[in-house]
């Protein structure tokens, strides 16, 4: 075999990046799919069950924060699609995947505010998790995208830690 042979057989993918690595990523990207839906429905529902007096303030924050959410799975899906995969897209897959726990019946503000904390704190860790995977695979503009990502979700965490002090 030639180099040129051999380095087709590890370097087969359309962005010429080690298939092996991709398709780690892959399964890295669809986990993190899956934590992103999870939790995104867990907002959901502090956004239409949050009662008392700060119902105002954090009906909307809220609302912006899923807003953002459905925006990053958006975004995921179709980054796994240009790497050549498919998104997973059953909840039933996300919720065997997924680090996050369904949570119901929470009204109180306060206990709302505490799970919107814990979960960006879950999401944060789980995209670093990925990054280094995509940054080992080379995939450089994957670890871009999960950049950006963590500064938004770390901006976030902050202003929900900001409201419980």
């Amino acid at each position: 075999m030639t180099t040129a042979t051999n380095q087709k057989a590890t370097l087969s993918n359309h962005l010429n990046l080690d298939e092996k690595q991709m398709k780690k990523l892959n399964g890295q990207l669809n986990d993190l799919l899956a934590d992103y839906h999870v939790f995104y429905q867990n907002v959901r529902g502090f956004h239409w069950n949050v009662k008392g007096d700060d119902f105002f303030t954090l009906h909307v924050k809220f609302e912006e924060l899923y807003t953002r959410l459905y925006q990053s799975i958006d975004e995921l899906a179709e980054r796994i699609l240009m790497i050549g995969y498919k998104p997973s897209h059953a909840y039933s897959d996300y919720l065997k995947a997924t680090i996050h726990k369904e949570i119901t019946d929470v009204f109180s503000g306060d206990e709302c505010v505490t799970h919107v904390i814990t979960g960006l704190g879950v999401l944060i860790t789980s995209h670093r998790k990925v990054a280094m995977q995509s940054e080992e695979a080379g995939d450089i503009a994957t670890t871009d995208m999960l950049t950006k990502f963590v500064g938004d979700l770390e901006k976030r965490m902050w202003m929900f830690t900001m409201y419980k002090k």
